[in-house]
């Protein structure tokens, strides 16, 4: 494409360690002071989903020094841990055995706790703040340590003790334009230049439920695209980013600097902004695709200083290899638990479990339409019916333990009698015969009386993880071309 550009983002997800934190800031929603620590096999089970569903990072948050309340240093003797800092490490190191990047954003850390983590193999963010703000009604009035010295003070502890970092500013908390620039561009002339330096977070601040500053409006597009463009003369070599859940109109922050997206939440949400929804990767595109901008994944970690590092080679690796074949694909699947059939986090969606059933390479699960799911009245709507049975077939194909991933080709229907609102309804799938990577199905819906009412065939394509292109158009309709001619003959 002429005077095409490229967008980078990273495919992650938070775990929440603990909300409970020592610190009070006005523009915060997610911290508590009566926040229980996650249970070590909760964190290993999320930390195994995230694995399966490929993300490459794992961000860990907590309050700042949590320890500090009777509550933490109880449940953390009872998990067998002497400090909050070994509970840490432990979540580093289990996030490594699967292959995930771990980041830590947990407060600022002292001296002493930094040295904990030297060679650990996480990376640390270092929320940093434009002003003092600790006048009475302001952003920062309960919070001992938030100002910007002792966020450079942080940036150069990081620094001593090798680990690498990103650097995360606050915006539109209070500060005048004129503080928040010149800070970035001192924090540029201090570090710039440091090897342990990842890449830049703006975090323009948006109302969120909970914070005491709800009522506080953002800060207008010129602003944000301001901080932009000083944030590209500060750190001209870094990745300037910009969260797109948080600032809708990110495409048109390309032209002043921004070349990045940060971290993409995509399988857990902005659990500090719950109510600012992670748009899908193909959103994304889509609307960079208007802006002549190519989007492409990259990893956490981005100078050699760390990516040598033995602690995290392994994972490195992994996903660095991960990404090049996402990179590679026509289209990102990418499984976020928001499916309209099965996703337990669509708020709109039908929510059926349907991974559960499987058995072999059999799908059979019960389901009661509503009238919500109508098109004349009282009758189901042949759409829905449709989704149900794709649905039905492609989990019998994948088969029990998901052991393929797949797409829809084609399905044809036959909608041998109306479906009543209301009726109790068996769907029953199964996988057919395979050729290359394309494979059949049938699948049914059926009354309780054993009356079939919808008759469907499937066709699918099979992906080859070990293939250099995980979805590739060619070679789909080339696969497709081969078992019609076979068919045929």
């Amino acid at each position: 494409m002429n005077e095409c550009v490229s967008i980078s983002y990273i495919l992650s997800s938070y775990i929440s360690l603990t909300r409970t934190c020592c610190q009070e800031c006005g523009f915060c929603s997610f911290f508590k002071q009566d926040s229980p620590l996650l249970e070590p096999e909760d964190l290993q089970n999320e930390l195994k989903q995230l694995s399966k569903a490929g993300a490459t990072e794992v961000v860990f948050v907590a309050g700042e020094n949590p320890s500090d309340f009777p509550h933490i240093m109880i449940q953390l003797a009872k998990f067998g841990y002497t400090s909050f800092a070994e509970y840490v490490n432990m979540a580093i190191k289990e996030a490594l055995a699967l292959n995930l990047i771990p980041v830590l954003e947990i407060g600022y850390l002292n001296s002493f706790t930094l040295e904990r983590f030297y060679k650990s193999g996480c990376s640390i963010r270092a929320n940093l703040v434009c002003s003092n703000l600790s006048e009475e009604g302001q952003a920062l009035q309960n919070s001992k340590n938030r100002n910007p010295a002792n966020g450079k003070a942080f940036v150069e502890a990081l620094h001593q003790n090798q680990i690498p970092y990103t650097l995360c500013f606050s915006i539109g908390i209070g500060e005048t334009e004129t503080e928040r620039l010149e800070f970035l561009r001192e924090i540029g002339r201090f570090c710039s230049s440091d090897p342990f330096l990842q890449d830049i977070r703006i975090i323009p601040f948006q109302p969120s439920q909970g914070c005491k500053m709800f009522n506080r409006p953002p800060l207008p597009f010129d602003a944000v695209a301001k901080m932009v463009e000083v944030a590209r003369e500060a750190f001209p070599v870094h990745h300037i980013s910009v969260p797109a859940n948080l600032f809708s109109r990110f495409p048109d922050l390309i032209e002043h600097g921004l070349n990045d997206l940060g971290s993409l939440p995509v399988f857990s949400g902005d659990i500090f902004n719950p109510s600012f929804q992670i748009p899908n990767v193909e959103t994304i595109k889509a609307r960079l695709r208007e802006k002549n901008c190519h989007l492409y994944e990259r990893g956490t970690l981005s100078t050699p200083a760390v990516l040598n590092r033995p602690e995290c080679y392994n994972a490195v690796s992994y996903t660095r290899a991960l990404i090049e074949k996402r990179n590679s694909s026509i289209i990102s699947l990418i499984d976020n638990n928001h499916c309209f059939v099965c996703g337990k986090n669509n708020p709109f969606g039908l929510h059926i479990p349907v991974k559960t059933y499987i058995k072999g390479n059999t799908v059979t699960f019960n389901w009661v339409p509503g009238p919500n799911h109508q098109s004349y009245a009282g009758i189901v709507h042949g759409g829905i019916l449709a989704t149900l049975l794709d649905e039905a077939m492609g989990y019998a194909v994948m088969g029990e333990g998901i052991t393929r991933r797949i797409v829809t080709l084609e399905y044809t229907l036959n909608y041998r009698h109306p479906t009543p609102v209301g009726l109790p309804l068996k769907v029953i799938a199964t996988m057919g015969p395979q050729r290359r990577q394309i494979i059949m199905a049938r699948g049914s819906i059926v009354a309780p009386d054993g009356t079939i009412l919808v008759e469907a065939t499937g066709k699918f394509y099979e992906i080859i993880k070990d293939a250099p292109t995980s979805v590739n158009a060619e070679n789909i309709q080339k696969d497709n071309n081969n078992e019609d001619n076979e068919s045929a003959n």
